[in-house]
């Protein structure tokens, strides 16, 4: 019979909140335990073979570590301080597709790029591009469906986002600037929904935002409603920002309210209406508290998550009841869908 793990938690979650337990953890990350070290995760398919999908996570004091779906360190990669990070499948270049992992390096203040190669699962560097913002944060990529191209999205604590084309000569990703978008307040965690075109930025004491995704849309947002203070269930910062998508317009946007140690999931289309929060708990995995990133896929990742998964950052981490350096917890969206048809 399985044991029930018993946590020493350094904060406390809402009462009567939904909640799920995590399937499965990885390794923790390679760094002193009260370090701040685990981020950002970001899902890679695996097309080929989607139970040897990938978890790409960064870890703040050094770089990339790459996980299996059993939570399994395969490969870590000394890079810099890389804050927030972002895959998209498929990235057309001209007559050139890339799997395209990347993120915003703080050691260099800038934009870095690599390749995956699905064959061996390792990362190969593809270039980095100069952000002009004093101290890059966060991050993701969006492909325009209209145009093809493919657009990386970084910005900085003065609450400037940088939105660049991404172009590759064969062996080099380079970029132009194309729009600067301000926000009120500092800002970390954004997501872009390449079908429906949308950039979503959240600005930790201030809710999330909304924007148009292409390059030459307007750079005034529309605040979600229900995703600040005024909505009871969510307590700043909100950090991390992921979407699930059914369908072409069906899904939803999930955020982490890490004040309270919750996740709050919107819709994803419409005026992106809010649903309801839940929080994870032990089980024989620790729970979660204290998320930055988060990340989600619909795409059957095999037979233990024929329906995706939500995978987040663990801000304090338990063996037992030995705290231990942080890590990432994923989630079966099977349980997930359990909470959701409660909302």
């Amino acid at each position: 019979m399985a044991l029930l793990v018993v946590a020493c938690s350094e904060t406390k979650k809402p009462a009567n909140m939904p909640s799920v337990r995590a399937a499965v953890e990885t390794e923790a990350v390679s760094a002193n335990v009260d370090d701040d070290a685990a981020d950002d995760p970001a899902i890679w398919y695996n097309a080929d073979k989607p139970y040897k999908s990938l978890v790409v996570g960064s870890n703040k004091t050094k770089g990339i570590d790459v996980y299996s779906l059993e939570g399994k360190l395969i490969a870590s990669y000394n890079v810099g301080r890389i804050n927030n990070v972002d895959v998209r499948n498929n990235m057309q270049f001209q007559d050139t597709v890339l799997h395209v992992v990347s993120g915003s390096n703080r050691s260099t203040n800038t934009l870095d790029f690599w390749s995956v190669k699905p064959e061996t699962l390792e990362l190969r560097l593809l270039g980095t591009i100069p952000s002009q913002l004093p101290d890059v944060y966060g991050f993701c990529l969006y492909k325009d469906p209209e145009s093809g191209k493919g657009y990386a999205l970084i910005n900085s604590k003065t609450g400037k986002v940088e939105q660049w084309e991404l172009s590759y000569d064969g062996s080099e990703i380079f970029g132009a600037l194309k729009r600067v978008l301000q926000l009120p307040g500092q800002i970390e965690g954004m997501v872009a929904d390449d079908d429906l075109e949308m950039l979503y930025v959240g600005v930790e004491e201030g809710g999330i935002y909304r924007f148009k995704a292409s390059a030459d849309g307007s750079t005034e947002g529309k605040l979600l409603v229900k995703s600040d203070k005024s909505n009871p269930n969510i307590e700043y910062d909100v950090e991390g920002l992921t979407l699930y998508a059914t369908g072409d317009q069906g899904g939803y946007l999930i955020a982490s309210s890490q004040g309270n140690n919750s996740y709050a999931v919107f819709e994803r289309n419409g005026e992106n209406k809010y649903l309801g929060s839940f929080i994870i708990i032990d089980g024989n995995i620790d729970g979660a508290e204290e998320t930055d990133g988060i990340d989600a896929t619909h795409l059957s990742l095999g037979d233990n998550f024929p329906k995706g998964v939500f995978v987040c950052q663990d801000g304090y981490n338990y063996d037992g009841d030995k705290k231990v350096s942080q890590n990432f917890k994923i989630v079966d969206w099977r349980e997930l869908e359990k909470v959701l048809e409660r909302f």
